[in-house]
């Protein structure tokens, strides 16, 4: 990159669900004839290096987005420039990691960005723009002031969460929070612009709702991002405006600048960008193996199982959910991923016993999965998952019902708005389940019930059918629609250096 090259630089997080769709839209605006400075953190690097064995290139080339025609130069390609710092984490793809070990390596990645443009405004190679994960929405104001930069502020969730985490303030006034009392969880909230009524025991567990305030660490965290993004000169959201038009309606006439630009991967795959890049969004190697014995099952027969790249999965209930996959009689393709082993040497020893054996003519097991091309295969029938929100959209972008089993953070909210507003899929377990403790046979019982009901009963047809429908917008949205819109006008103002 030569001196004085206007270029933008996308900063992402070291997880898989923030890395994946902000490496996509580094794609997307390279592929539109902008240079891009890609700031990776050390261990997404080397476990992306390590997982797509891409060569130890600082910069590569994408090629212009010849599925669009119109888009703004078109005829161009232009560079990618990778930049790598640290981050505290280990790269050990085994090991776990705890949200609060994620979190906690935020500000050493911060100050290795800003040292990254101290470097760069002496070498004269400023950004004209930053792309920054909301998380760094601190970092975002400070160079704002200190680097005289625009930036813009991406949003790896939907836009229905974020009005939930912007209206927390509200939610406190209003005394909502902290959900304490008898019968709060129940308690619904109706007065948040373009949603839907929704209780408060849907609000994302990272809220820690029966907290009070003063011992909720979670709330001056959200309510700080939230301060800082409203002051970034773009709010991009990975979603699509037809799937959430009443929130995003509701979020811009609150003066909120939200552009949505999703599903990102979408535009990634419909581009000219080679498997080899695509490929290299992935921190755990995709074990491609399972694609072939998808070749060979019928269409719409078999349980896609995945809970996302983080999501903690105990040894029982790995071990329940083995139960229930056994006797729902379903066909299955399993994600079980090197973290979850719970230190055992093999599957054999993890799983039921003789389980392997017995399920190894309608059931898959593997490592970690190319999740695009499994959804995306005739055989998947629906997709059993944490609802982490790169699942959610991906799963309504392909047209497969969704059965949740959610862990963390925004994953029950993702789910309450995928049965209840999209109507694209059912909980694993009934809220009474969820509320009261149960015995584990009594927990598989339920489980294998919402297997053979999403696979087999009406509700799965219901739900299949609404999910095929949004498949229809989410493609309309990236061809032609909303979403390519709004990415051209971005790409557009990028080059002529004016955000309007």
């Amino acid at each position: 990159m030569s001196a004085m090259e206007p270029h933008v630089m996308v900063v992402t997080l070291p997880t898989q669900g923030h890395l994946a769709p902000l490496t996509s839209l580094a794609h997307f605006l390279a592929a539109s004839g902008i240079p891009v400075v890609l700031v990776r953190s050390a261990r997404a690097h080397v476990l992306l290096q390590a997982a797509s064995n891409e060569a130890a290139l600082s910069v590569f080339s994408a090629p212009p987005f010849a599925s669009f025609p119109d888009l703004v130069n078109s005829t161009s390609k232009a560079t990618i420039h990778i930049e790598i710092v640290a981050d505290g984490l280990p790269t050990d793809p085994k090991q776990r990691l705890e949200r609060g070990t994620i979190l906690g390596s935020f500000d050493t990645i911060e100050k290795g960005v800003e040292e990254l443009l101290e470097k760069r405004m002496v070498e004269k190679q400023l950004p004209k723009c930053l792309i920054l994960d909301s998380f760094f929405s601190n970092l975002g104001q400070r160079v704002a002031v200190k680097f005289r930069l625009p930036w813009m502020a991406f949003w790896a969730g939907s836009a229905s969460v974020f009005s939930l985490s912007y209206h927390i303030p509200k939610l406190l006034a209003k005394g909502y929070l902290p959900a304490k009392e008898e019968g709060a969880m129940d308690r619904e909230i109706d007065f948040i612009p373009g949603l839907s009524p929704i209780a408060v025991k849907d609000l994302p567990k990272g809220f820690n709702v029966e907290l009070d305030p003063e011992n909720n660490p979670a709330l001056p965290l959200i309510r700080n991002l939230f301060e800082n993004v409203k002051q970034a000169d773009r709010i991009l959201v990975n979603s699509f405006f037809e799937l959430e038009r009443a929130v995003v309606q509701s979020l811009r006439e609150a003066g909120l600048h939200l552009d949505m630009v999703g599903p990102l991967f979408m535009m990634h795959s419909l581009s000219s960008v080679s498997n080899h890049v695509t490929a290299a969004a992935s921190l755990l190697p995709e074990d491609t193996s399972c694609l072939t014995w998808l070749d060979k099952q019928q269409e719409t027969s078999v349980l896609y199982v995945s809970f996302g790249s983080i999501a903690p999965m105990e040894e029982h209930t790995l071990v329940d959910l083995a139960h229930a996959l056994e006797a729902s009689n379903v066909n299955f393709l399993w994600v079980i991923r090197p973290d979850c082993m719970s230190g055992k040497a093999s599957l054999q020893q993890l799983l039921p016993e003789a389980f392997m054996e017995g399920m190894q003519d309608r059931g898959c097991v593997v490592p970690w999965a190319p999740q695009l091309a499994v959804l995306g295969h005739r055989s998947i029938g629906a997709f059993l998952t944490h609802c982490g929100w790169n699942s959610v959209l991906e799963s309504l972008s392909h047209g497969v019902p969704i059965l949740g089993f959610p862990q963390d953070a925004e994953q029950n909210t993702n789910l309450r708005f995928v049965v209840k507003d999209w109507k694209v899929g059912l909980p694993l377990f009934s809220e009474k389940q969820q509320k009261e403790p149960c015995n584990r046979r009594s927990m598989c019982s339920q489980a294998e019930c919402s297997i053979a009901e999403i696979m087999r009963g009406d509700v799965g047809t219901e739900a299949r059918k609404h999910a095929l429908e949004w498949r229809k917008a989410a493609v309309e949205a990236c061809i032609s629609g909303s979403s390519l819109l709004n990415l051209q006008r971005i790409a557009n103002e990028l080059i002529t250096g004016h955000l309007a």
